[in-house]
């Protein structure tokens, strides 16, 4: 293991490295011996996805790895995988003329969609904007090089890059990925550039000399970071375009966001690489260099190298303070209405802060390896994120935890909407939650129904602490008689949303009536959400504690 970073005390040097050298864990995860693993993902089911050669690995710790053959008429060789917005995986399929974008399901159904002729798709990713994003060459058109937006179910739209040139792989952006600041960002290797490209399709190129730019991700600092084939450093570039260069020992190729806030490469040489916010870099010998990284499911980093998958173990820094977003989503709901999250982290105060936000899905008790996005935050500094789970590589409904790390809780602008595209947005602040103010036993809370439950429909929440709670709910109408009455016990840290009638097990509502929340044992917040049946327009209210 080796570490640069001359700025830092030797000191802190020397117990950084005593920390990694017994911390961290290399575990092999053999595959049969005419395995050739290539890229790999993790799933949305809490698996980890390869691609290896005419099939699609699936492995999770403790089992044993799953092959699907690829079905259908191959239309080229595999080239990358990822997590889609959907929570499937998509791959995609590379020749010269002829391509595929295919989609696997967590059982392994595949559904193949055939791209124009002669368009051919490269590297895939989950957009910001719950789209998938590809590289595509053109070999048959007088076009170029092209960036794909595939709406999932919908159509496809293809971008020229200005300056590619037609049946020239050279001119083919290297990587691509989902930028902190709403936009996708890609690497031209053979330009020296590095491009980003809005949700509309404007394309901006930020010029890298001398670099050769090939792997890129999103850092937790709100920053794009890149690997470089004609230098050996790693590339830091901001959304204005600013670069800023980190050597390190030989030339990186892919890199990815980890799951300690750093981001973590591959290299030419038979060694994984670490770089934090700050540029400090450390080397971690493997036995062959790595094909592909990836952060797993578990919180740990997964790489493919010499005929085997690997797990790398990543110790995680304690929690000092955390706030709670009861509801969190990216995800379809009645009527043509599409629910998205934003969110800005502001740092107000003269330190720096480091923390994660985890997402914990909806339906399940959140455990160690749910996904995690992590933060970095100077002083005065503030990060934007356009829709919070895709940028996690997720879709669907639950709730998030803010995590504190070092520093102290970042000013948090939370906003969930209802997206109607070119009509604009509609939707609410939802303001981070204290555990303490979670409804506990002796401190009873209540919603309100809408007034109106034939326009507005209703939807109840509850997001539980680590205890899980039980409770009694009581629903009377307007005047305060008794509708109904009923029990319910949620595990720990576990989400759930649904309409009222099915949340309390009733037929209907009373009009202007209210929900008594009692805790009996446990913790929970209870939320309850009313949408404007026609405008897709929604409004939110916390059960607060009535002391």
């Amino acid at each position: 293991m080796r570490l640069s970073g001359r700025s830092l005390p030797w000191f802190v040097l020397y117990l950084l490295l005593r920390a990694s050298v017994s911390a961290q864990t290399i575990t092999e995860f053999p595959l049969p011996e005419d395995a050739r693993p290539r890229r790999i993902v993790a799933g949305a089911d809490g698996a980890l996805w390869f691609l290896d050669g005419g099939s699609i690995g699936r492995i999770t710790p403790g089992e044993s790895v799953v092959h699907f053959p690829i079905e259908g008429p191959a239309l080229g060789f595999p080239w990358d995988i990822a997590s889609g917005p959907d929570g499937n995986l998509w791959f995609t399929e590379a020749d010269d003329g002829q391509g595929a974008i295919v989609r696997v399901t967590p059982l392994g159904e595949q559904t193949r969609t055939a791209v124009p002729h002669g368009t051919v798709p490269f590297d895939v990713t989950a957009g910001p904007d719950g789209n998938l994003w590809l590289t595509f060459g053109n070999f048959l058109s007088s076009d170029g090089a092209a960036i794909g937006r595939a709406r999932i179910g919908g159509d496809l739209t293809l971008f020229a890059i200005p300056g590619t040139a037609r049946n020239s792989f050279e001119d083919i952006p290297s990587d691509i990925t989902a930028g902190p600041d709403g936009n996708v960002w890609f690497t031209q290797n053979r330009f020296n550039e590095i491009g980003r490209i809005t949700p509309a399709g404007a394309i901006r190129e930020f010029s890298v000399p001398s670099s050769g730019p090939i792997g890129i991700a999103a850092g937790s600092d709100g920053n794009l970071w890149f690997t470089q084939s004609d230098a050996d450093r790693i590339g830091r570039i901001t959304p204005d375009g600013v670069v800023t260069n980190f050597p390190i020992s030989t030339r990186g190729r892919q890199i990815i966001p980890g799951p300690d806030g750093a981001l973590w490469f591959t290299q030419t040489a038979s060694n994984l690489g670490r770089i934090t916010a700050s540029g400090l870099v450390t080397e971690i010998p493997i036995a062959a260099p790595a094909e592909s990284i990836t952060t797993g499911p578990d919180g740990n980093i997964w790489f493919t190298a010499a005929g085997s998958v690997w797990r790398l173990t990543v110790p995680r820094l304690p929690t000092l303070d955390s706030r709670i977003l009861p509801v969190v989503g990216s995800t379809a709901g009645v009527s043509g209405s599409f629910f998205r999250t934003s969110v800005q982290l502001h740092n107000s105060t003269g330190e720096p802060m480091t923390g994660r936000i985890v997402f914990h899905p909806s339906g399940v008790s959140g455990n160690e390896s749910d996904p995690a996005l992590f933060y970095a935050l100077s002083p005065g500094q503030t990060q934007s994120i356009a829709d919070l789970l895709p940028v996690m590589g997720r879709s669907g409904l639950g709730s998030a935890d803010i995590e504190v790390t070092s520093g102290s809780i970042p000013t948090t602008n939370a906003r969930v909407f209802n997206d109607a595209g070119l009509e604009g947005t509609m939707g609410f602040t939802e303001e981070p939650t204290r555990s303490d103010d979670a409804l506990r036993p002796g401190q009873p809370g209540a919603l309100l129904l809408p007034s109106d439950l034939t326009n507005f429909r209703f939807n109840v929440g509850v997001r539980t602490l680590r205890d899980g709670a039980t409770v009694t709910l009581t629903l009377r109408d307007a005047a305060g008689a008794l509708v109904a009455t009923s029990s319910r016990v949620f595990p720990a840290t576990y989400h759930e949303q649904q309409s009222a009638t099915a949340f309390l097990g009733t037929s209907t509502l009373p009009v202007g009536g209210s929900l008594s929340i009692e805790v009996n044992s446990g913790a929970a917040i209870f939320y309850g959400a009313a949408v404007d049946n026609t405008t897709g327009d929604p409004s939110f209210q916390i059960a607060r504690p009535e002391l």
